[in-house]
């Protein structure tokens, strides 16, 4: 089991009883674990407009799992569809009306998206304009990926209080 340190929020898994980053004594506190994976993608969506504070790994993994299962769960159910009514003229209004959803579910999910990601930054004591690497293709997206994938800093910093 993990330990956490109340003081600085180092996270051991050794046997020693004080922290070693700190020297405070550790107190057994085991990390609170949302029951389902839900849970994190709807605590994301209720804080859609909270771009202050910290976000830990597995708050933002969690949701980004939780969103590409919406989207390939929209995915299939669009292709299932499509491969019964082909060749019909419903294929087409299957298809418009599926684009339709997705472009809905897009605009839904874009803000929460990034709120949850300018919080990740934030855990790593980086700003959230590092979003804007995004822009630049290939590179950019694989350097916010391998970002956002990085621990955060296991104590505060100037964006809040330690995640672990």
């Amino acid at each position: 089991m993990a330990r956490i340190c109340t003081n600085c929020g180092l996270e051991t898994y050794s046997s020693d009883s004080t922290c070693e980053h700190c020297g405070k004594p550790f107190e057994v506190k085991q990390k609170p674990i949302k029951e389902n994976i839900f849970q994190y993608y709807i605590d994301a969506i209720k804080q859609y407009s909270n771009f202050n504070g910290r976000c830990g790994r597995r708050e933002f993994w969690m949701f980004m799992l939780v969103n590409f299962l919406i989207i390939f769960t929209g995915l299939f159910i669009g292709v299932i569809l499509l491969s019964i009514l082909i060749e019909s003229v419903l294929s087409y209004l299957v298809m418009l009306i599926m684009l339709m959803i997705s472009f809905i579910y897009s605009a839904f999910i874009l803000f929460p998206l990034l709120s949850i990601s300018v919080r990740r930054l934030h855990d790593q004591d980086r700003s959230g304009l590092f979003l804007l690497f995004n822009f630049i293709p290939w590179v950019g997206n694989l350097a916010v990926i391998i970002l956002l994938a990085l621990p955060g800093t296991p104590y505060d910093n100037k964006y809040g209080s330690t995640t672990k």
